[in-house]
């Protein structure tokens, strides 16, 4: 692949399609994500629950910190031997977080993420990274608010709950034989029951 290709002109081509995994190997590539680089992309939608209200606060920052030593060792205990080194993921975060990207690349990379890192659709594997990864979402978006007070309704903002939803669209592909998935299926059909009944 020419190096030269611009990252957002190489995903441009295929809006049409769902990548497929070589496809989202040429796109990280372009961005310079390559060989062990390929498992930080995990952290991105992380990463986009942080810039979700546009404010960067101490409270998100620590919860990623965390997030990526745990991710670091378990990438590493998997492997069996330490290819990710810790300074790494910091660095690879830390290019995304020293200032706010471009619209859209951030969501570019997360599509990148079922291909690449979740290829054999369902499996504990595929449970196990994307409750991580949701559930590090989900610890971001309720660590720290915009301003207070909120309301009570308000401790996500609109924009952290529209992405959330995004993300899960993101993933349902490559996690909806998984059992994450299907205990979310159980509990909105729970849901709609409640509120059938309430209206009856």
């Amino acid at each position: 692949m020419c190096k030269e290709t611009k990252p957002l002109q190489l995903w441009a081509s295929n809006r049409n399609k769902a990548l497929d995994r070589q496809d989202a190997l040429d796109f990280l590539a372009s961005l310079g994500i390559e060989n062990e680089k390929i498992y930080l992309i995990d952290l991105v939608p992380l990463i986009e629950m942080i810039w979700a209200d546009g404010k960067i606060q101490p409270g998100e920052l620590v919860i990623l910190k965390i997030w990526i030593h745990k991710h670091a060792a378990q990438i590493n205990q998997m492997a069996g031997y330490k290819i990710i080194r810790l300074s790494d993921a910091m660095e690879f975060a830390q290019r995304f977080l020293i200032r706010q990207p471009k619209p859209g690349l951030l969501k570019k990379i997360r599509h990148c993420i079922g291909p690449v890192r979740m290829h054999a659709k369902g499996g504990s594997y595929n449970h196990k990274l994307l409750k991580n990864i949701l559930f590090g979402c989900l610890d971001i978006a309720s660590s720290s608010v915009k301003e207070y007070p909120y309301e009570i309704s308000g401790r996500f903002s609109q924009s952290e709950k529209n992405l959330f939803l995004d993300i899960l669209a993101t993933f349902r592909e490559y996690a909806i034989e998984t059992e994450l998935f299907k205990e979310m299926r159980v509990e909105l059909t729970w849901t709609r029951l409640n509120r059938t009944e309430a209206t009856h």
